[in-house]
């Protein structure tokens, strides 16, 4: 569980209502989600704040706990806030963030919080 690998693909931006992985940040939205949960996410999506549906997920792999995922956004994205759910391989969750600028953070962590008995996000610039 603690293996740490880097997940990185070139795919097109997704119409405008998600993120891609990618292996280089060219952009004051791309960022680093890293997953320091303790298990591994079968799935992760990120949409438009405030929109009605998720679209398709962005993870070719599982991504294990311990492993980063660079996210890069299309040069043409207008959108600056979104919202992102991660699903836990075991099904027994599926946590959602809104409202993620991620001009604001170059890496999101998401990790479990014993004392909150919930998953959090952690920005770091």
């Amino acid at each position: 569980m603690t293996t740490l690998r880097t997940a990185t693909a070139s795919l097109a931006f997704l119409a405008a209502s998600a993120f891609a992985p990618a292996a280089i940040a060219d952009s004051d939205l791309d960022f680093v989600l890293e997953n320091r949960t303790g298990y591994t996410l079968s799935e992760v999506y990120m949409s438009p704040t405030r929109k009605d549906n998720w679209g398709k997920q962005i993870l070719k792999a599982p991504l294990k706990d311990g492993a980063n995922l660079n996210l890069k956004a299309p040069a043409t994205a207008k959108v600056q806030s979104y919202d992102l759910k991660a699903v836990y391989m075991d099904g027994k969750g599926a946590p959602i963030w809104y409202d993620l600028k991620p001009s604001t953070f170059s890496r999101l962590t998401l990790k479990w919080d014993k004392a909150k008995n919930k998953t959090v996000a952690v920005k770091h610039r």
